[in-house]
Parts: C-alpha cells; sequence; structure tokens
C-alpha cells in the first residue's frame, strides 16, 4: 500500500505518484527513439501528475521528458538507424 501524508487535517494517499514516475519516466525513453512527441507529452503529463501528488520528483520528469522529446525530434532517425545497427537488425 502507498504511504499517506498528513495535509490540512487530511489524510492523502500518494500511492499513485510511483505509477505516476514509471509510466513518465518509461514514456520518456520511449520519445528518444519513436513518436518522440506523442511519448514526450505523456512524460510531460505524468510528471505534472506526479507533482500534484505533492513528489518533487515529478519535476525532475518534466525537465527530462521535454529535453529528450526535443532531442528525439531532432535525432530520432539517427538514433534508430544507430540502434538498429547495433543490434544487428
Amino acid at each position: 500500500m502507498g504511504e499517506m501524508n498528513f495535509r490540512n487535517g487530511q489524510m492523502t494517499a500518494t500511492r499513485g505518484s510511483g505509477l505516476f514516475l514509471a509510466i513518465g519516466w518509461i514514456a520518456a525513453i520511449l520519445s528518444l527513439f519513436m513518436y518522440p512527441f506523442i511519448f514526450g507529452v505523456v512524460g510531460v503529463i505524468m510528471g505534472i501528475l506526479a507533482t500534484k501528488n505533492n513528489n518533487r520528483a515529478g519535476l525532475a520528469l518534466i525537465v527530462t521528458s521535454i529535453v529528450f522529446m526535443g532531442i528525439g525530434l531532432i535525432f530520432s532517425g539517427v538514433i534508430m538507424n544507430y540502434t538498429r545497427h547495433y543490434l544487428g537488425m
């Protein structure tokens, strides 16, 4: 079960923020290789949702998703060709 926080006399659960972070980091990394605009935006949205649950790691996810999305938009073809050559595909 997730960790519980008390804020303004109310108990709030932060269980979902870990899931948001995991999905967001996966999407951020995938934005380097394929569909950078889609996966980059998913990473940013997951970072925002994690930040709304008082998780400061969401800010790093937002920034990283934007940077990876930019790199993916510019270099996705080069990265995919290198990856295919490295894997022997």
